[in-house]
């Protein structure tokens, strides 16, 4: 993750429970997929519960790993709206001669 925002310069702390936020959106996406993937191997296949198993872990497992920057960065622009990041503040330069 980068430690500024390229565009508006806002820092980006890596606080001790950031990571937590967006291991529950991985969660969401764990369940939502395992959920999705068992119901269409029950009502289509006839595979043991054994493979329906192994194949519903493999796609879960890989969802949340594909998941993973997405949900990272939902969970940032969350945290950023509800004013868990401060913008920076603008340093005041002075023109003139001294």
């Amino acid at each position: 993750m980068n430690r500024t925002c390229p565009k508006c310069n806002v820092v980006f702390w890596a606080d001790p429970g950031e990571s937590l936020g967006a291991m529950y959106l991985d969660y969401a996406v764990a369940t939502a997929v395992f959920i999705v993937l068992w119901a269409v191997l029950s009502w289509t296949t006839s595979l043991s519960d054994l493979a329906q198993w192994i194949i519903i872990s493999v796609v879960t497992v890989a969802s949340v790993l594909a998941c993973y920057p997405i949900t990272r960065s939902a969970w940032t622009v969350l945290v950023y709206i509800s004013g868990g990041i401060e913008r920076p503040r603008l340093k005041i330069v002075r023109g003139g001669r001294t």
